[in-house]
């Protein structure tokens, strides 16, 4: 570990709260890291000795999961999970552009993450909470060493060029949408200014994604593995040791780029979350 990175999670400074009113103590807004390379980090604190790094989904479906991110970390902590959410340097709430979001600089806020989990927190033991495309950089992280003891995959994405086609297909079909752009009269835009959905994406993102996919299960794993998939997708090339379907009235975070798709938590998701919590608890 760096000089950087442990003074990075030293609670007296370089974790500090936010100079904005909290309205709640059930979480505590922190900054992970120095300069203007700090991320945005949310803590939900709880007793148990395993923490929950919740990894958020990544590019246009990180705001539509907002509210579904926030409301997962409260209900795990609330059956004895601290939980910790955060932003990837170049999106959301932390620091840097858009365009400095890469496999790299993901791998770097992961350490930052895990190494804050540990030290706000007082877990002896960490686990990743990751959903979709986040997948993708979180398992090439753990295979280049990144330190958790359990890894739950929330509906992942398993094929990066897949992924980015599907991207750029999606971006395509926005771009002249008539709905949204009624004057086009449904004309196909030219997706020239290096955006995907809404969000800029740099060349070396495209190169991230389009080169990654999560590895066999039986090649690379030291860590239990848990799923929270559809029904309709437990055929996927994705070995599991624990299964939990997601109810089939929860929306889908993928597709068009439209806020009124947002997340969020049903009474049916509730119940499923809950007993991931339970099963989490005694593997604590």
């Amino acid at each position: 570990m760096t000089t950087e990175t442990v003074d990075s999670v030293r609670p007296q400074t370089p974790v500090s709260a936010p100079e904005r009113p909290v309205r709640s103590m059930e979480w505590e807004p922190l900054w992970l890291g120095h300069g203007s390379r700090r991320l945005y980090a949310a803590l939900h604190p709880a007793t148990a000795a395993l923490g929950m790094l919740i990894v958020g989904p990544l590019l246009h479906e990180q705001q539509r999961t907002r509210r579904l991110v926030t409301e997962l970390a409260s209900t795990l902590a609330s059956h004895g999970l601290p939980c910790l959410r955060f932003d990837f340097f170049g999106s959301g709430d932390s620091d840097g552009e858009c365009v400095q979001l890469d496999f790299a600089s993901i791998s770097r806020d992961l350490d930052l993450a895990v190494q804050a989990l540990r030290a706000v927190a007082g877990v002896k033991r960490v686990g990743l909470l990751v959903m979709r495309g986040a997948a993708l950089p979180v398992c090439s992280w753990l295979e280049r060493g990144g330190s958790a003891e359990l890894l739950v995959v929330w509906e992942p994405l398993l094929d990066g060029p897949a992924w980015l086609a599907q991207l750029e297909e999606e971006d395509a079909a926005e771009r002249c949408s008539a709905e949204r752009y009624p004057l086009s009269r449904g004309a196909r835009a030219v997706g020239d200014d290096g955006q995907l959905m809404g969000f800029p994406v740099s060349p070396a993102m495209r190169r991230d994604i389009a080169g990654a996919a999560l590895p066999d299960r039986d090649s690379h794993r030291t860590r239990p593995c848990w799923g929270v998939l559809r029904d309709d997708a437990r055929a996927v090339a994705l070995q599991v040791d624990r299964l939990f379907s997601i109810p089939p009235d929860t929306a889908r975070i993928g597709g068009a780029a439209s806020m009124d798709s947002t997340t969020f938590m049903t009474p049916a998701l509730q119940r499923l979350v809950a007993v991931l919590a339970a099963d989490l608890c005694r593997e604590g």
